[in-house]
């Protein structure tokens, strides 16, 4: 009911309206009125002898056989609508300009792209696909006329080894391109590269799994780096039939410690906002910042956070212009003293971090162990030690066939 009502007043406002006061036998003009097919609505009594109400241009025009047949007196008190906003206008042809200009900017933004998405696939996956539409000049402000949707999700396809399927969609002035990533293929075993599995790090072996290749170790055995694990050579029972050369295979599990030693500081140094701020704005568009008047680095010392106003178009559109606001917040550095309990547990932190960039991808951490440590010269140390679980086999090529 509301969205028919809107559309009964978006109608009026386009055809024009008047809103009139009747005053005297104003009952009778409204019967001969509503005889006549003369639509008038909103009807408010002002006072006993008079009404207001509204009526089309055309129905005002109309009504003047009416008013005088029932001998009611109307005068118009206010003309509504988009004919008089223009007719109030005529004269001004700057006006006339303006609005045809920004009509054609209108539909000329609406007839680009300016927004790509790209998703179902990883970062690296989505820069080789805006590197295929970069080279087809596809891009923000590209027009939409010329664009061929099946024909950019080929080109993805042929272009991009990662991606199985490849589906583009353009709606409004936005491009969304839905990709599938192909499964990767298992390892390819070339077995005519004989070779040894020997551990890659020193260990205490939990578990062996040997596919092929001959067993050098068993659960329980504390092995060291480089140390031979499964051999790639298969030697007979019986002497005469010699050996025989293979590709090793297996996965020899075991626990594996990994450490690191982070130095104590008591002193810490921290940025705080002194509640001083600054605020610079651009005009932008596209891609491009003007600057206005009255930007600056306002100090030494500070942290931003930026956010864009775009401007909407018709539907909701985006438009790409706008602006950017730069918010400017100064610090200042303070050195904090820090508790025995707080430095403890910065330089905790700072040593997992050091340690999760030598661990395996396949590495499970069991446990972990804190220890302090004081040197002679009376610096503290924090010592962490990690115990995992991990394959540790590696593959070291066999000499000879």
């Amino acid at each position: 009911m509301a969205a028919l009502m809107f559309l009964v007043h978006l109608w009026n406002y386009i055809r024009g309206y008047v809103i009139i006061i009747a005053k005297g036998g104003v009952e009778r003009f409204i019967n001969i009125c509503t005889r006549r097919q003369i639509l008038l609505w909103d009807i408010t009594r002002q006072d006993s002898d008079s009404v207001v109400m509204k009526a089309s241009l055309r129905g005002f025009m109309l009504m003047r056989p009416a008013a005088r047949k029932s001998g009611c007196r109307i005068r118009i008190m206010k003309k509504c609508g988009l004919p008089f906003l223009l007719n109030r206008f005529r004269r001004r042809q700057g006006f006339k300009a303006g609005l045809i200009f920004f009509a054609v900017l209108i539909v000329l933004f609406t007839s680009m792209i300016w927004e790509i998405e790209i998703e179902g696939c990883s970062g690296d996956v989505a820069r080789q696909i805006m590197k295929v539409l970069e080279d087809r000049n596809i891009g923000r402000g590209s027009f939409k006329m010329g664009l061929d949707p099946r024909s950019i999700a080929s080109d993805i396809q042929m272009n991009v080894d990662e991606v199985a399927w490849a589906g583009v969609h353009i709606q409004g002035v936005k491009m969304t391109i839905s990709v599938r990533n192909i499964t990767p293929r298992p390892e390819v075993v070339d077995e005519s590269q004989y070779c040894n599995l020997v551990a890659e790090r020193d260990g205490l072996i939990t578990k062996v799994e040997v596919l092929a290749g001959t067993l050098k170790v068993r659960e329980g055995d504390t092995v060291t780096k480089g140390q031979l694990l499964v051999s790639g050579t298969l030697e007979s029972q019986k002497p005469e039939f010699g050996a025989k050369n293979v590709h090793a295979l297996g996965r020899i599990t075991a626990r594996t410690w990994y450490e690191t030693k982070v130095l104590l500081s008591y002193e810490y140094t921290k940025r705080i906002r002194t509640g001083r701020t600054h605020e610079n704005t651009y005009i932008r568009i596209l891609n491009m910042k003007i600057g206005l008047f009255g930007n600056r680095e306002a100090f030494e010392m500070y942290d931003s956070v930026s956010y864009d106003k775009m401007v909407k178009g018709p539907f909701n559109t985006e438009i790409p212009i706008g602006l950017t606001v730069e918010k400017l917040y100064e610090v200042e550095e303070k050195k904090v003293r820090l508790s025995a309990e707080e430095a403890e547990a910065f330089a905790l932190e700072k040593a997992r971090l050091a340690l999760s960039r030598e661990l395996s991808p396949d590495c499970k951490v069991l446990d972990e162990r804190v220890n302090i440590l004081k040197s002679e010269t009376g610096d503290a140390w924090l010592q962490l030690i990690v115990e995992c679980e991990e394959d540790i086999a590696g593959r070291e090529p066999l000499g000879g066939d």
